[in-house]
């Protein structure tokens, strides 16, 4: 998932978007709080249920104007809760469950010795 908008991101790693959301931009988060026809569309309500492995989470503000905190305070809830953020890649945050895991299946001694299974 790219957030919130840098499709360049998706071309380069020859991948699609998540479902429903190639970008999330202030005007997003207005439409999800008032629908059109039944099209729910509510990164709040969808990213909880669906954790992507990767989020490429570009933090700046739109147009100068809005910043991630104004429009999407829930999404840095989930970076902060179930990401862990790249140290040399600032914009990538992994999956805190995937970077255990792997940690694990190489042989982590410091993941061994906290039990964590």
């Amino acid at each position: 998932m790219v957030i919130p908008y840098n499709p360049d991101v998706y071309i380069y790693a020859g991948r699609l978007s998540m479902k429903k959301y190639h970008e999330y931009l202030p005007w997003e988060a207005d439409y999800a709080r008032h629908p059109w026809f039944g099209y729910e569309r509510d990164l709040c309500v969808d990213l909880p249920r669906d954790l992507p492995p990767v989020i490429y989470f570009d933090d700046y503000r739109v147009w100068g104007r809005w910043s991630a905190a104004d429009y999407m305070p829930c999404v840095l809830k989930i970076l902060a809760r179930d990401y862990q953020r790249d140290p040399v890649e600032k914009s990538v945050y992994v999956r805190r469950d995937r970077l255990e895991r792997d940690a694990l299946e190489a042989g982590d001694p410091a993941l061994r010795s906290q039990n964590i299974h």
